[in-house]
């Protein structure tokens, strides 16, 4: 299957990856309780987990990707330099098995992904959580954010279609407070439909 849309997302997120400082890691992020270092984790074992379940739907992406370095215990230091390249291995992973799969309609299983899913469900859903983490690493930094605009508009409309069943606490995406502005940018309704606030931090 093409994977250019995704690969153009995870580009994205390293170049912002590239640009950190060592007390980028601690700042607060749009995601609840969540720091950049937390994001960082999180994208790469979820990088992790749809490359190996998609992997074994017809992929053949080779080596497994590596595991997040951990933290110096004696210390608590924080590792930072070289992330860009780490996500990249974990995201290339990814991309691969993606990439090796013919029947897009086949159906696989990711840990914590409720329910058996087809692989091109998988794709939407890893770009839809590409995009929406570069927003929040961008925003949590101090950056701008413009994602390519195709993208951001399959985006858009996979996230107008998830019902409010998937949404809350427990769920992938947070609940959301009312319908976006349709005149709002197609990012700015990304933002609300994923269940942050556009204006985060309060006052931003």
């Amino acid at each position: 299957m093409d994977t250019t849309a995704l690969h153009t997302l995870t580009e994205d997120f390293a170049a912002y990856l590239s640009e950190l400082t060592p007390g980028d890691l601690t700042a607060t992020t749009p995601c609840a309780g969540w720091d950049v270092d937390d994001l960082y984790r999180h994208v790469l074992e979820e990088n992790a987990r749809f490359g190996r379940a998609v992997a074994g739907a017809g992929g053949a992406p080779g080596d497994a990707p590596p595991e997040p370095a951990p933290s110096a215990p004696d210390t608590g230091a924080r590792p930072w330099r070289g992330l860009d390249e780490d996500y990249r291995r974990t995201a290339a992973f990814m991309e691969h098995a993606f990439a090796a799969v013919t029947d897009t309609a086949r159906t696989c299983r990711v840990p914590g992904v409720p329910g058996e899913r087809t692989v091109h469900d998988l794709y939407e859903m890893q770009l839809c959580d590409t995009l929406i983490h570069t927003w929040d690493l961008a925003r949590a930094t101090g950056f701008g954010y413009e994602p390519d605009p195709g993208i951001a508009r399959t985006v858009l409309k996979r996230l107008e279609s998830v019902p409010d069943s998937a949404r809350g606490s427990d769920r992938a995406l947070g609940a959301i407070p009312g319908a976006p502005d349709p005149a709002a940018s197609v990012l700015e309704r990304i933002v609300v439909l994923s269940g942050r606030t556009v204006e985060w931090p309060a006052g931003g």
